[in-house]
């Protein structure tokens, strides 16, 4: 129905931790100047993570609850190899700040009709600023974009059962009124 496209979690893996150490000892680029993080990559799965002084880990480019856990354990135990000391590895301290889904629709919106079949205090269009209209949905708090093409993207959830959802509030949106292009 819906595909994850990112998710962005953190966690807390130690007290603090010289990254100017750890650059020099795992050959991990880090430049204070331009960035207060360290960029770590994992391969398997393919997830970014940000390293902070304060021990914090934040992950981006997950699909999954399980690519935030399995990445951060890669890094978890990398760190852990390497000599630092980190606190237990603990899957309950992962916070899940924002999933991003895409839906495609699967017909052409005509967005200028659409907004009059939507909740006018949620929905704003102004194509002249942004071509697409954004609705937002109260609970689970999220903000939808959705583009004449029929894709959407929904942002702002916290779980994957609130990105599902959010996905399914917006669809009976859509299918209140279908405009479509003739």
């Amino acid at each position: 129905m819906s595909d994850i496209v990112n998710m962005v979690a953190s966690t807390q893996l130690t007290e603090s931790i010289d990254l100017y150490d750890v650059s020099a000892k795992m050959g991990i680029t880090y430049e204070a100047e331009q960035f207060p993080g360290m960029v770590y990559r994992v391969a398997t799965p393919k997830v970014c993570i940000l390293l902070f002084r304060s021990g914090k880990a934040v992950v981006t480019g997950a699909k999954s609850e399980e690519d935030v856990s399995a990445g951060l354990k890669v890094l978890h135990d990398d760190l852990t190899d390497n000599g630092y000391e980190m606190w237990p590895f603990d899957t309950e301290s992962i916070s899940i700040e924002n999933i991003v889904v895409t839906y495609e629709y699967g017909n052409d919106l005509d967005l200028s009709h659409l907004i009059f079949s939507m909740p006018f205090d949620k929905t704003e269009y102004e194509p002249e600023v942004f071509p697409g209209l954004i609705y937002r949905i109260d609970e689970p708090k999220s903000v939808c974009l959705v583009f004449s093409s029929g894709k959407c993207v929904i942002t702002g959830c916290k779980s994957e059962s609130e990105a599902e959802s959010a996905t399914e509030q917006l669809i009976e949106q859509l299918d209140v009124e279908m405009p479509t292009f003739e």
